[in-house]
C-alpha cells in the first residue's frame, strides 16, 4: 500500500511540473465555481448532473483525490477530478489555450489547430459527449466532470495567455513575505523554476487570501458571497451567448491588463511569446530571466487582482450552469 501510494504521488508530481498548471484556481476556486453553478441549474440540468455524478467514470483516483473530496457536495467534489486524472501528452492540453501576448483573438483557432486540443475545443467536445445518449454512461459521467472543471480553467486569465513563460509559471514572484525558492521534484531542483510564481498565486494563494478577507471559511461560503454580491452582473452574463472563444479571449485580456499589467515592474511582450516552452529553462532560460526581475507583490496587487478573481469565479460558475442547462435541453 505504501509503495502504491508513493508511485501515485510521483506520477502526479511528474504531471505537475510537465503541465502549465496543476490546478487552475486551486481546490477552493474550482469548488466555488461548481457550487455557484449548482445554484443556477434548471431542474433538467440538475437531474442530468446528479445522474452522472453518481456514475463512476472509470478512471479511479484515491477517495481523497489530490484536493480531498470526502464530505464535499458532489459538484464540488467533481470539480477537480479532471486535474487528478490528467496525463501528460493525453489530456493535459485540454486545460488551457496558449494565446501569445501581443496577438489577437484569431490566434485562438491557430493555437488550437496546432495542438491535440485546447480548453476551447475540449469544452465543446465534452458537451457533445454529454448530449449524446448513444455514448456510454462512463464517458458521459467523465464529460460532466470535465465540463465542470474546464469552465473554471477557461476563466483563469493565465490559462489563456503565454509570454514564452508557460502562462506565468516561469515568472517567480515574492508574494507578501513569501520569497521564491527553487522548485524541487523528488528532491532534485528543477532548473530555473521557482515557487511562488505568477501563475501559482493566481491559482491558489490570491483566491484563498480573498476568501479570508471576506470571511469565507469554505468554498460554499465564498460561493454564497459571490452569488449574492454580483447579482446584477449575473443577470447580464446569463443573457449572453455560449462562446468559449470569447470567454478565452476575455481571460487573455484580463491577463494582459491585470495579471501582467499590474505588476510593479513592466514585463514586456517577449521576443518569442509563442515559444514552445516545455520547461522554465527553455526560451533562453525564461525562468532565470524573470527571477532577476525581483518582482515583489503585496496588498496593492492583491486588491486589484481580487476584483478580477471574484468576477472570473462567479462568471465561470454562471457560464458552467449555462453549459449544463444547454446540454440538458439538447439531449439526443
Amino acid at each position: 500500500m505504501k509503495i502504491r501510494l508513493f508511485v501515485t504521488v510521483v506520477v502526479y508530481l511528474g504531471a505537475l511540473f510537465a503541465s502549465p498548471s496543476a490546478y487552475a484556481w486551486g481546490c477552493k476556486g474550482h469548488q466555488t465555481i461548481a457550487l455557484i453553478a449548482k445554484k443556477h441549474l434548471t431542474p433538467a440540468a440538475k437531474a442530468l448532473g446528479d445522474r452522472f455524478l453518481a456514475v463512476d467514470p472509470g478512471r479511479h483516483i484515491p477517495s481523497q483525490g489530490v484536493c480531498g473530496t470526502q464530505g464535499l457536495d458532489s459538484y464540488a467534489a467533481a470539480s477537480t477530478w479532471a486535474d487528478a486524472v490528467r496525463k501528460k501528452g493525453v489530456d493535459d492540453g485540454w486545460h488551457y489555450v496558449d494565446i501569445p501576448r501581443g496577438g489577437d483573438q484569431s490566434a485562438i483557432s491557430t493555437v488550437c489547430a496546432l495542438t491535440p486540443s485546447c480548453v476551447v475545443d475540449a469544452i465543446k467536445k465534452q458537451k457533445e459527449i454529454l448530449e449524446d445518449s448513444s455514448k456510454s454512461d462512463a464517458d458521459r459521467a467523465a464529460a460532466v466532470r470535465y465540463i465542470i472543471h474546464f469552465a473554471g480553467d477557461i476563466h483563469q486569465p493565465l490559462h489563456c495567455t503565454t509570454n514564452g513563460d508557460r502562462g506565468g509559471n516561469c515568472v517567480p514572484v515574492t508574494y507578501f513575505k513569501d520569497k521564491p525558492n527553487p522548485t524541487k521534484e523528488n528532491g532534485v531542483v528543477v532548473p530555473d523554476t521557482y515557487t511562488p510564481n505568477l501563475h501559482g498565486i493566481w491559482d491558489k494563494q490570491m483566491v484563498e487570501k480573498d476568501m479570508a478577507a471576506v470571511g469565507a471559511a469554505t468554498a460554499q461560503a465564498y460561493a454564497d458571497f459571490l452569488d449574492h454580491s454580483l447579482t446584477s452582473d449575473i443577470l447580464s452574463w446569463q443573457a449572453e451567448a455560449i462562446s468559449p472563444e470569447d470567454w478565452a479571449w476575455d481571460s487573455h485580456e484580463h491577463a494582459e491588463d491585470i495579471s501582467y499589467g499590474d505588476l510593479p515592474k513592466l514585463i514586456p511582450v517577449d521576443k518569442h511569446p509563442d515559444a514552445d516552452v516545455k520547461a522554465c529553462s527553455d526560451n533562453q532560460r525564461i525562468g532565470n530571466r524573470m527571477f532577476h526581475k525581483h518582482l515583489k507583490l503585496s496588498q496593492a496587487y492583491q486588491d486589484d487582482a481580487s476584483d478580477v478573481i471574484r468576477e472570473r469565479l462567479a462568471m465561470a460558475g454562471i457560464r458552467l450552469a449555462m453549459l449544463l442547462n444547454d446540454a440538458a435541453a439538447n439531449l439526443h
